[in-house]
């Protein structure tokens, strides 16, 4: 079967989920973009990547080239019947999940996940929380956490892109969410505390969803402030060169959090409308005190993180 993975839209911050897995598939990888593609040539080379900005006027050529598809974004029933109809093609359409979190259950935003023709899934939690939303998905295929390998075997260069921070110091990584349909994320509520409480004894590393700056850009570009031990990362898919660095992880219901699960370090979190399993994994931030007071070097949580860990990702 020939495969080709697919990136289309602005949304960056899906190349560091569709790239790796194109390089697992061995297949080249598509996107729409100027910018996502130049940032799959600089982050992602091990990956042939093409730029295809009239995507719209090649649906011809793909289905001549390849049978399966791959994207981060939910297949429209549509593009099914337009491979069939106009090119007599059974396409099949998979997607691929960009992050294991808790989201999903204020907001219907998992419901497409029964519309597609097969999708990607880290393992069982993932299963269980589409069993609990009573969603039927008509295929499936378990991937683990491929992304971690993909950073493994290519960890000498991807640490090599990380920020050069002072190892002396311990380093916080603040990993806020956007402002999706379930209102989960802390940045324009938190993030002016977290910065302008950061102490000269330790890092900060933002690394915000790029969905914050996309949607809110007065707020975001508001919320930016200027620090020598302040790393505001942007345009830098990756994360688990960051994550290798970071000593401690703060967020709210970032995908992040799970990630942040493989390297067994303490984690913290803002208080959110509906906690999910990840915050059974840490301690939650008390507003009345001083943020960096309360981080410990401590992880108390090492066994509720590795139970966690394997289920989602095993």
């Amino acid at each position: 079967m020939r495969s080709a993975a697919f990136n289309t839209g602005p949304d960056y911050h899906l190349l560091d989920h569709i790239a790796p897995l194109a390089e697992l598939m061995q297949c080249p990888l598509v996107v729409t973009e100027e910018l996502n593609y130049e940032l799959a040539k600089k982050f992602y080379p091990q990956v042939v990547t093409h730029f295809v900005p009239d995507l719209e006027f090649r649906f011809g050529e793909i289905a001549e080239q390849f049978d399966v598809l791959y994207e981060c974004k939910y297949w429209q029933p549509h593009l099914k019947a337009l491979f069939k109809t106009l090119y007599n093609k059974e396409m099949r359409l998979v997607f691929c999940p960009h992050g294991q979190s808790d989201k999903g259950y204020q907001a219907p935003v998992l419901a497409p996940y029964a519309l597609q023709d097969s999708v990607l899934v880290y393992g069982q939690l993932m299963l269980d929380m589409l069993k609990e939303l009573g969603i039927a998905v008509p295929s499936y295929t378990v991937v683990g956490n491929y992304r971690l390998k993909f950073y493994q075997k290519y960890k000498e260069f991807y640490d090599g892109l990380a920020p050069r921070i002072d190892r002396s110091k311990r380093t916080l990584l603040y990993a806020p969410t956007w402002c999706d349909l379930d209102d989960a994320s802390s940045f324009f509520k938190k993030g002016a505390k977290v910065i302008s409480e950061l102490p000269d004894d330790w890092n900060l590393i933002l690394k915000v969803h790029p969905l914050l700056k996309q949607r809110n850009p007065i707020q975001y570009e508001l919320a930016r402030l200027e620090k020598p031990n302040l790393f505001f990362l942007d345009e830098f898919p990756p994360v688990y060169p960051i994550l290798s660095i970071a000593d401690v992880f703060l967020g709210d219901s970032s995908s992040v959090g799970y990630d942040f699960l493989a390297f067994e370090k303490p984690l913290y979190f803002f208080p959110s409308k509906r906690l999910g399993r990840l915050h059974s994994c840490g301690t939650m931030i008390d507003d009345a005190k001083p943020i960096y007071h309360q981080l410990e070097k401590e992880n108390r949580y090492i066994e509720d993180q590795r139970s966690l860990y394997r289920k989602a990702f095993n």
